[in-house]
Parts: C-alpha cells; sequence; structure tokens
C-alpha cells in the first residue's frame, strides 16, 4: 500500500466524514474540526487510502505516533502498511489515543504484536443527548436550579443558531471570558482562542453548527459543535460571559434540545485539569472513552 501524507486541507472534510461513519468513530480526536483546527499543535498528517482514513504526528505528546486507521478499508492491511511507514522513517510503530475497543481489536489482529497502557487525563466524556436536554432525576437536580435562577432573571433571554453570519459574536464571547481569567496569556488559553478565531473564519468548511444565547439582545454564551459520525456529535467549545454564571447549563441544555438526531454529546477529555474534570463528572457522563497507547512488540512476525 502506498501512503501519501500531507497536512490536512479543509476540501478533506467529505473523507473523513466518510471514514468516520463507516468505523462509527466517537472519539473527538478524529472530528474533522479537530484534525483541521489542532493541525499545527500536533504536526498532524493525513492519508487516504485503499477506504482508509490514516493519521501521523509529528509534535506534542503525540509526536512520532499514528492514530488508529478509521474507514471501511482492510484493517490489518493499513496496519502492516503504517508498520512500513515507521520503519522507513526509523521508528517502532506506535499508535495514540485509541479506545478500549480498537486496543481489543489490534490484539485479536495481531496477538502479542502491542503492548498497551492508559493515556491517562484523555478519557473522554459523552453524554446522553436525551439526559442533557431533559435533565430529569434527582442526579440533574442542581443543573435545573441554576437554569431556574437563569431564566428567572432574565425572563427575555433567547437562542439563536450559531452560523457564519454571527459567529463573529461567538469570538467576542469567548474574548470576554478569556479576559476574565486569571492568567489570560497563558499559552494554552491562548492557543484554544486562536482554534475559536479560526473556526469562526472557517465555519462552513469545517461543517460547524452551534447556538448563541441572548440576555438583553447581546449574546452572553455560545457553543460550537459539529458530528463526529451519526448520533455522535463533539463539543468543542463552550463559552459564557463572566457576568452570568447560571448561564453554563443554560447553554449545555439547549444545545441539547437543538440536537434530535444525536445519540451522543461528546464533551472530550479534561487534561487531568480538576476544574474540567468537576465540570465535565457534574454533567454525569453516561460513558467514559478511555484512551490507550499502544507500541509495537520487538517481535519480528508480529504483523505478519
Amino acid at each position: 500500500m502506498q501512503i501519501v501524507f500531507r497536512s490536512p486541507q479543509l476540501n478533506d472534510r467529505d473523507a473523513v466524514q466518510a471514514a468516520l461513519t463507516a468505523s462509527a468513530a466517537k472519539e473527538n480526536d478524529a472530528a474533522f474540526a479537530n484534525l483541521w483546527l489542532l493541525r499545527e499543535k500536533y504536526g498532524t498528517e493525513l492519508a487516504f487510502s485503499e477506504g482508509m482514513l490514516l493519521r501521523r504526528y509529528h509534535r506534542g505528546f503525540r509526536a512520532g505516533c499514528y492514530g488508529f486507521p478509521l474507514g471501511s478499508g482492510d484493517l490489518k492491511t493499513a496496519v502492516a502498511a503504517l508498520a512500513q511507514d515507521a520503519a522507513s522513517r526509523g521508528i517502532p510503530l506506535q499508535f495514540t489515543l485509541l479506545t478500549k475497543a480498537q486496543c481489543e481489536t489490534l490484539q485479536s489482529l495481531f496477538p502479542d504484536a502491542f503492548t498497551f497502557s492508559p493515556a491517562e487525563d484523555y478519557t473522554e466524556y459523552l453524554y446522553l443527548r436525551e439526559n442533557l436536554a431533559s435533565l430529569r432525576g434527582s442526579k440533574y437536580h442542581g443543573k435545573r436550579n441554576h437554569i431556574a435562577q437563569f431564566w428567572r432573571a432574565f425572563p427575555d433571554a433567547h437562542i439563536q443558531p450559531l452560523i457564519a453570519e454571527n459567529a463573529v459574536y461567538a469570538v467576542e464571547i469567548a474574548e470576554k471570558w478569556l479576559a476574565a481569567r486569571e492568567n489570560p496569556n497563558e499559552s494554552s488559553l491562548q492557543f484554544e482562542m486562536s482554534c475559536i478565531r479560526d473556526a469562526a473564519a472557517n465555519w462552513n468548511a469545517l461543517g460547524l453548527s452551534g447556538l448563541l444565547l441572548y440576555v438583553n439582545e447581546k449574546p452572553v454564551g455560545m457553543t460550537v459543535v459539529s458530528q463526529i459520525s451519526p448520533g455522535i456529535t463533539d463539543v468543542h467549545f463552550e463559552k459564557v460571559v463572566p457576568d452570568c454564571p447560571h448561564a453554563w447549563p443554560v447553554v449545555a441544555n439547549e444545545m441539547a434540545k437543538c440536537l434530535p438526531h444525536t445519540q451522543y454529546l461528546n464533551r472530550e477529555e479534561d487534561l487531568g485539569e480538576s476544574g474540567m474534570r468537576t465540570s465535565k463528572q457534574s454533567y454525569r457522563p453516561d460513558l467514559l472513552n478511555e484512551k490507550f497507547l499502544a507500541v509495537r512488540t520487538e517481535k519480528e512476525d508480529a504483523l505478519c
């Protein structure tokens, strides 16, 4: 299999979506918007070969690793081809951010060919859309209280679809949120802000959608989402201006209501940050999508 890797292009979206659909992908690192927005951070390169989407990375914690092949092609052939690519580069074959099911598939196809280890802090939080839309039951009591307080304080608040034509408001909300941070110049926060600007500037090409929350006719909250595969939606960004704290669960709840054809919302990982972990756990995840690293063993015939 001849593999030609290159940087992700905006016109790759249809091919990527076809591969994600064929694999029923749930993982946010495979979402097209993330592949494109994070391409410089991770030195991401893509290849399309015999019905498979192949990924390799050159920077960050993913450097020297490959993504799990996705698509309708033959997985065993794709893995063998990636092994050849790694050998030509003089590096071991390593896969990053594999799901538990993907690890089991590799072990089944290539017994004893890989060793596996957990990718700590990269477990994804997935939620049944219906649960976030309805917020039924005692476990969501706190969320319902915040939402009720918001609507009592702002009975004339309303939402609008977030589209390319008003995406500038999402940027403005994010900028106000960032300015209120203790360390607004922190590199990770500045990088996220640059991604939000890039997302707004390339809205339709990235296949993004979302909503804006208005109070007194001013935008105070936003969320940006995209489809990973049918029934799976990734929540890329969610921000609220500093003086509307009760708006956070309102934004999450209203977005869930606007996605009737979605089964799961992937609210991504917490990256080991305690505040993010507390927030994501407070929405009571229905599925924790654990991630793993896989490294090829020294056994020479393991991939034969």
